[in-house]
């Protein structure tokens, strides 16, 4: 009895044995598997970016933009972001340029770069960043933009004494600029693209401040007939719509949401804190102020009250109605244009937005690090990194 007693605990050791050799065998399998897809796909990738290098009217040689820059130099930096670092480059016939500098130590940068070279090298729009060139050959890979000598709003709205203050008619020229740009990208270009990190410090400016979208690193293209993209968290907290935010579900709805939140920066002159534990956000207070009619009193004390109440108040009713928590109640960027554009137009009751507080956020990102598979940058200051593609 013991004798048959000690036989069946053999087997069983061994078939558990086995089962789990077997098991790791086949998650090493599929690691190895997922690794190799990622490779063969960055290799891919990278071929397409080579045979790409047609479509610009520029392509540059990895020294000259080593020498525009003044070899990268500190004092030439004009911006550094989870994306990359940017800089000023003068170019041999004098030309003044913006040279974006990405390192090759990541998968991450292919798909970026790939990114901005497919989806945005071929469109053109007066609120868009151009992409004149880029350089893939050097050590590292460069992009090439036009060069906007009023830089990037954040810069204009939130370092202290840095520029004059914004007119209320340079806000809204701003304004009406971004929304237009957002317009064309959602279907105006024959296709539908979703930006995904529209925030102040991606919105650039020229010498008559002009609003120009930038860093197209995030961006996805979505098929007209498609309704949206199911898709892992990337993009900056404060700005992301409920829906991706909780379910990953992404829409160019989401972009309306962010344009919301940056109009309501734009005229209140403050950043949006939702993602800082103990402070309320800009949302908030401004849907205080709708309920209690008194939309005016959030704009920036900066104007001095200089400014129309009506049409303001009017601007500040269209955001919330970007913001709403239910995403199809949110306006199509078209709508907005026309909304801002007609003054005498009556604008719709929003419904309240999402009040979303800073543990959430950290919740569902934290969660987020656990379920992606691959994590391309660290969390620094506010930006969410990108997390799964």
């Amino acid at each position: 009895m013991e004798e048959r007693s000690s036989r069946v605990r053999i087997t069983i050791a061994i078939t558990s044995s086995a089962a789990a050799t077997t098991s790791l065998v086949l998650i090493g399998a599929y690691i190895g598997y997922k690794k190799y897809s990622k490779k063969k796909q960055v290799q891919n990738n990278l071929m397409q970016l080579r045979a790409s290098k047609s479509k610009f009217s520029l392509y540059f040689k990895y020294k000259t933009l080593e020498k525009a820059t003044n070899f990268f130099d500190d004092s030439r930096k004009l911006s550094q972001g989870g994306g990359g670092s940017v800089y000023k480059g003068i170019l041999p016939n004098g030309k003044v340029v913006a040279v974006k500098r990405l390192v090759f130590n990541t998968c991450q940068w292919v798909d970026d770069f790939f990114n901005e070279v497919n989806l945005i090298s071929g469109i053109r729009h007066k609120n868009l960043m151009r992409l004149l060139g880029c350089s893939i050959e050097g050590p590292e890979s460069l992009l090439v933009y036009e060069y906007l000598p009023k830089r990037s709003l954040d810069l204009v709205l939130f370092v202290n004494n840095a520029t004059p203050v914004l007119t209320w008619e340079e806000r809204l020229h701003i304004i009406i600029g971004t929304a237009e740009g957002l317009a064309y990208l959602h279907g105006g270009c024959g296709v539908k693209i979703i930006h995904r990190d529209i925030k102040t410090s991606n919105i650039l400016l020229d010498e008559n401040l002009t609003a120009k979208i930038s860093d197209f690193g995030l961006a996805r293209c979505i098929a007209l007939d498609k309704s949206h993209l199911s898709t892992g968290i990337a993009g900056t907290f404060g700005y992301m719509a409920p829906e991706y935010l909780m379910r990953g579900q992404l829409t160019e709805k989401a972009d309306v949401y962010a344009f919301g939140v940056l109009v309501l920066e734009i005229l209140s002159g403050r950043k949006n804190s939702v993602y800082t534990r103990g402070s309320s956000s800009i949302l908030q207070s401004v849907w205080k102020h709708y309920k209690s009619n008194n939309l005016a009193a959030c704009i920036d004390p900066a104007l001095q009250g200089k400014f129309p109440i009506l049409e303001a108040s009017n601007v500040l009713q269209i955001s919330l109605l970007c913001t709403q928590a239910c995403m199809e109640l949110r306006p199509p960027m078209s709508g907005v244009v026309e909304m801002l554009h007609d003054k005498n137009r009556v604008v719709p009751q929003p419904n309240q937005p999402p009040f979303v507080n800073a543990s959430l956020y950290m919740n569902t990102w934290l969660l987020s690090q656990l379920t992606a598979s691959e994590v391309s940058s660290s969390l620094t200051g506010s930006p969410l990194p990108a997390l799964l593609r």
